[in-house]
Formats: structure tokens, sequence, C-alpha cells
């Protein structure tokens, strides 16, 4: 296991968690008629969903790097588990302590991802297989296609958790297209050689198109419900693509004894109950927030 790449990918968790409040918190109020670049427009002039962006743009810098130097298998878990991080920070914003149902909620989370890298336990990557990796991109842009056609047929919770949905398969391929730019990237022995070598190479486009996809995908479900409609499922297809692809591509097989896939079951169940509780808790502080500041000044 990877000491440092699992550091840097939880420093890239924590921007990811912070990014995320403020792009939802900002999206709150932006009709989704408005279409995407009537919405993009409004965006553009709010603050905070700017400062997301930006965050968001350094925590995939460091998470291209937590790939580069770790497994998919377990930087990817980290690094979409990063939403129970937002809540200390949001205490220490606030200058409140977290609730214990929240410290309760967290730590539930933090014990699913400590024991499913445990239990995944996976043997160190081998040469990338190409082919896998092109089907894998294809089926999963594909998948994402048909789940956002149904969610735009669809209106509240379920139009958030198609488009959650959708968003999370497109993560999670680009989590395994990162790699494979980043392994591109090494090839050669100059500066001038590893950016050719990694412009020159279609991981490196296709990083481009499908995370792009996926954010606008993300937008749309932050626009169409609360945060516990999407962002749950949105990180575990996350995870499960991802090591679908570290699996496939990578050759990034986690530990399968009876015992081993029992507890990586347990973990993922752990850390969907503690997301889905996590993203409840925050929409229901959003709703009361949003309240007050509805309420006439006297």
């Amino acid at each position: 296991m990877n000491v440092a790449a699992l550091w840097i990918a939880a420093l890239s968790a924590a921007l990811f968690a912070v990014s995320t409040s403020l792009q939802h918190h900002a999206n709150a109020a932006v009709s989704d008629e408005l279409g995407a670049a009537g919405a993009l427009r409004v965006l553009l002039r709010r603050p905070r969903w700017v400062l997301g962006q930006a965050m968001a743009l350094a925590a995939f810098t460091l998470h291209s790097w937590a790939l580069h130097l770790g497994v998919l298998v377990l930087v990817q878990p980290v690094v979409v588990s990063g939403i129970v991080l937002a809540v200390p920070v949001r205490a220490a914003l606030s200058r409140q302590r977290p609730s214990a149902s929240e410290v309760a909620t967290v730590s539930l989370t933090a014990a699913g991802l400590a024991l499913f890298l445990v239990a995944a336990d996976p043997r160190s990557s081998q040469q990338a297989a190409p082919t896998a990796a092109v089907v894998m991109t294809a089926v999963g842009a594909a998948v994402a296609a048909a789940a956002a056609v149904w969610a735009g047929r669809r209106r509240g919770v379920r139009r958030a958790t198609g488009f959650g949905f959708a968003a999370g398969v497109l993560f999670g391929v680009t989590g395994g297209l990162v790699k494979l730019a980043a392994a591109d990237g090494a090839r050669g022995t100059g500066f001038t050689e590893h950016v050719f070598s990694l412009v020159t190479a279609w991981p490196a486009w296709a990083v481009v198109v499908v995370g792009l996809s996926g954010v606008a995908l993300n937008q749309r479900a932050y626009r169409a419900g609360p945060l516990s409609a999407s962002m749950p499922l949105l990180n575990m297809v996350d995870v499960l693509v991802a090591v679908t692809f570290g699996v496939l591509v990578f050759g990034e097989v986690p530990a399968h004894s009876p015992a081993a896939l029992v507890a990586q079951a347990a973990a993922i169940a752990l850390m969907t109950t503690g997301l889905r509780r996590l993203a409840r808790d925050e929409t229901a502080e959003q709703a009361v927030e949003q309240a007050a500041a509805r309420v006439p000044a006297r």
C-alpha cells in the first residue's frame, strides 16, 4: 500500500468535499429550465461556484498524482469518501462543534473506508491493457448516456438520481483514464518527451471529454434535487466503476477469498450508509438555511 498516494488522495478528497458543497449551494436557486448554457452564465457570476470549480481543479490535479503513485482500487475510494471531511470543515466555518449524530456518521463512513482498504489489498498493477481500456470507456459512455436520457424524462428526486448515476459512471471511467494518461506521460526521459507522450495519447483527450461530461451531468443533478438524491449513489457508482476499470485494465485484482469478499461488501455497505446520512443531514441544513433566508427581517 503506497502511503504517499493515500495521503495525497486524502488531500484531494478534502478539496473535492468542500468544492461539492460550494457548487451545490450555488446551484440551489438555478432553474434546470435555463439549460446548460443559461445555467452556466448564471453560475459564472456566483463567486462560490467559481471558487468551487477552482478547488475542484486543484483536487483533480492531486487525484491524478495519487493515481500515478498508487493503485486505482485503493485511491478512488479514498477520494470519493472525502465528503466525510466536509463535516468538520463546515463546523469550523460556522464556529460550532459537529453534532453527536454527525460524528457518529463520519466514524461509520471512515470505518467502512478503513475496512475496505485493508480487505481489498490489491496486488501491484501490471502493464495496462489498451483494448480493455477502450471497451471500458465505450461501455461507460453508453451506460451514462442511457441514464442521462432516462433522467431527462423524469422530475424531482428520480431526475437527480439518474443524473447522479450517470455522472458517477463517467467519474469512475475518468479515474481510470487519468491513471492511463499518467502512464503515457511518464514515458521518455525529458520534460518535452513526457509532455509529447501525454498530449499525443488518446487517454488524455478522453479524460477531457469524459470528465467534462461528468461535470455537466453532476451540475444537472445538483439543480434537479437535494444532495441526498444524487451524492451517495454517484460516489458508490464512481468507486465500483473505477475498481472494475482497475481490475480489467491494470490487473489490480483485490483479495477475493470468501472472507475478503464479505469484508469488502460490508465495507461498501458501511460507506454507503454513512454517505447517505451525511447527504441527508446536509440537505436538511441547507433547507433550514434557505428557509431562514426567506424570512423578512423585522
